[in-house]
């Protein structure tokens, strides 16, 4: 098993990416709140910068303070006990498709390669903990597209790379 995925291929910027660490992003959800895709992808991001500017603005009204160290602690322990995922939209983004660069073929421990249109991986998600854990088993992440998981279906599983191609005929 894999503890590591790389992003190889068509792409300007070949990257590794570490699961273990995504429980510290901000970008991460919860799966049993997961409703699906809003169709406002852009909408999360703006959500963010207002977030992140009225903060900014506070500071600077009345001066930096210490977040409240009880929030901090429930939120902790909320992080060791569910299940979390990151979409996996910025992590393509990071690394740049080349033009030419048209699908992803996932690459597992077992099985065939599977070959998707970008458009298709950018909507996926990665699930990289369950049950508070990170994913040891089959890992380190497990690919749903949002259909698939709302659908219980089975997550693709035991990926080590994503490779970007250029459309096979």
């Amino acid at each position: 098993m894999a503890e590591v995925i790389v992003f190889k291929g068509a792409v300007s910027f070949p990257i590794t990416l570490d699961p273990s660490v995504w429980i510290f992003d901000d970008r991460k959800f919860d799966l049993s709140t997961y409703q699906g895709e809003t169709g406002d992808g852009d909408g999360n991001a703006q959500k963010y910068l207002q977030g992140t500017g009225a903060q900014w603005d506070k500071e600077l009204r009345e001066g930096a303070a210490l977040p409240s160290e009880r929030k901090g602690l429930i939120q902790e322990r909320k992080a060791l006990e569910g299940d979390y995922a990151i979409r996996m939209e910025p992590f393509i983004e990071n690394a740049a498709p080349l033009p030419e660069a048209t699908h992803v073929r996932i690459h597992r421990e077992e099985g065939e390669p599977i070959l998707l249109p970008i458009q298709e991986a950018r909507r996926a998600i990665l699930q990289f903990s369950k049950d508070g854990k990170p994913i040891r088993t089959d890992g380190p992440a497990y690919f749903y597209l949002p259909e698939m998981f709302l659908a219980g279906e089975a997550p693709i599983k035991g990926i080590y790379a994503f490779e970007f191609v250029a459309e096979e005929k």
